[in-house]
This record gives structure tokens, sequence and C-alpha cells, in this order.
């Protein structure tokens, strides 16, 4: 009797466990979802935006990549988990959910972007609306620090990291106070 060896990896057997229990199989090129601990931070670094209009609601523009498979609904669970926040001075927040496509012919007028995962794939359009919407971006994704393209990368881990680039905060006329610009890590 021969006996076939078969690689039994703990991950593998969990994956496979979890998808016959519930049905559930990960989608290939699906974006993980949201932390709204990043969200809030994210918020929060709103309180030290300078050039942010200081009446009105705050609008938020939810940016996805619309190749990736649940974009479209992790920007729906963003905008709504933004609809809760308030913003500097106690201010409303609002949020709207925009395609990477439907970006550049957006009529809105956005205070700020918040880039989801993917989005930064097409930093070309993002830093083009940053300029045309004078919005300031800001996103968890560390790939829009290397594709250049959100003004504020903001993580909550066991404490908040802020790295802000100058160069396209100056592109989006965005000024921040002097304590914020202290604390936070340049590029």
């Amino acid at each position: 009797m021969v006996f076939k060896q078969h690689d039994f990896s703990l991950s593998k057997l969990v994956l496979t466990f979890l998808g016959l229990l519930f049905g559930v199989v990960p989608h290939a090129n699906a974006a993980d979802p949201i932390s709204v601990e990043n969200l809030q931070a994210a918020v929060q670094t709103l309180n030290f935006l300078e050039s942010l209009p200081k009446e009105g609601p705050v609008l938020v523009a939810v940016i996805y990549a619309s190749e990736i498979a649940n974009s479209q609904q992790l920007a729906a669970e963003a905008v709504k988990a933004i609809a809760t926040m308030r913003g500097p001075n106690n201010r409303e927040v609002k949020a709207v959910g925009i395609s990477i496509d439907d970006l550049s012919h957006y009529a809105g007028h956005p205070d700020v972007m918040y880039l989801l995962i993917g989005a930064s794939n097409h930093s070309d359009v993002i830093v083009t609306a940053i300029r045309r919407l004078r919005a300031v971006s800001i996103s968890d994704d560390p790939a829009c620090e290397t594709t250049k393209c959100c003004v504020l990368l903001v993580r909550s881990a066991q404490r908040v990291e802020i790295t802000l680039n100058s160069a396209l905060a100056d592109a989006a006329g965005a000024r921040f106070s002097l304590v914020f610009m202290m604390v936070v890590k340049r590029t």
C-alpha cells in the first residue's frame, strides 16, 4: 500500500475548513476591510487643517478603484462610517463614494479625498484631481506614499503615525497648524 504525502499547512487547513463550514472562499484581487480606527484618525487630522473652510459640513470623497472586486462595497462602508464622525469644531462630516473612473469629471467640491486601498494605482488621476479640486488626499494605504498621491498617510496602530507630502500639500493649497507640522513625518 502506497501513501501519498500531502502538504497540510495550518493556514491551508483553516481556509479549507472555513470554506466548507461557511461556504466562504477568499476572493482574488479583493481589498481588505476598512479600518474604522484609521478613518477616525484621518478625520481627526482635519482639526489641524487651517485651509479647511470654517463653516458648513466637511465633504469627504471616498475614492475607490473599480477594478478591485469589493471596493465599491468598502467605499459604501467607509461613507457610512465617516458620516457618523464629527469634524473640526464639532462640524458635520458628509461623505460620498466616487470611483476612480469618475473622479476626473466629478463636478462636486470635496474638502478631502480619502483613498481606499488600490486607488493609488491611479496616482496620475488622483494628483490631477488634487490640483483641480484643491482637496487634501488622505489614506491609510502605504502604497499612496510610494506613488506620491496622498497629502497625508495616516495609520493608527499602537499610536497614530502621520506622514505629510509637503509638495502635494502645496499643490492642494493645504495649510496645517504649526503644532501639527512639528509632529508629522515629512516627505
